[in-house]
């Protein structure tokens, strides 16, 4: 009695072994696959940026905005009133901010000051004197990561004040893109308030 009652739990356990014994012959006998190398990332890509009209947010040129952010879907862009002491305008999605920019017409040596030196431990790259005396440098928004510029530079009698942050695009050289977004954005800024752009701010 004994013994008819272990023979259901013997063949059980035999069945169990020949099934392992089965896969390991199987998996030892099949050939490991190749290795895949990993694709390397792509090289940031520098090129022009398309300046023409219509600007959003002031400077932005909205046939730039999805090769800029690497994001081609819909977005919303700021009211760009122009104000005679300054504003902030941003681009954006539901989930994050695209751009945003900010001037003042009479830009403050403290405020530039500031943003230098926060700019020296974030990852900074000096704009061309040209475009005055400003950094771009590395910028988290709500754990979201951007690329961002700021300077001070002269425009008739007034050192006034440009910034522009972009969301981050490994894809495209960031600070390429915004040495000539701050190069439009100066441009477009001697139009809105006639003046005559030169380079590095007085004092």
């Amino acid at each position: 009695m004994t013994t008819s009652r272990l023979q259901p739990k013997i063949s059980r356990f035999a069945g169990w072994l020949c099934a392992t014994a089965a896969v390991t012959m199987i998996a030892g006998c099949t050939p490991d696959k190749p290795t895949t190398p990993a694709t390397p990332d792509p090289l940031p890509v520098q090129s022009s940026v398309a300046d023409r009209p219509p600007y959003l947010c002031y400077f932005i040129p909205q046939a730039a905005v999805a090769d800029l952010t690497g994001y081609a879907g819909r977005y919303k862009a700021g009211d760009d009133k122009r104000s005679a002491i300054g504003d902030s305008c941003v681009i954006s999605n539901e989930e994050q901010s695209l751009f945003i920019t900010s001037y003042e017409v009479s830009g403050s040596r403290r405020t530039i000051t500031q943003y230098l030196e926060w700019a020296q431990k974030s990852n900074p790259t000096e704009l061309p004197k040209e475009l005055g005396e400003g950094l771009i440098a590395d910028f988290d928004i709500r754990l979201n990561p951007y690329r961002t510029a700021e300077t001070l530079f002269r425009c008739g009698s007034e050192n006034s004040l440009i910034a522009i942050t972009v969301k981050r695009n490994p894809s495209r050289d960031q600070d390429h893109d915004l040495i000539q977004l701050m190069k439009i954005a100066q441009r477009r800024f001697a139009e809105m308030f006639k003046c005559q752009p030169g380079g590095p701010p007085q004092g």
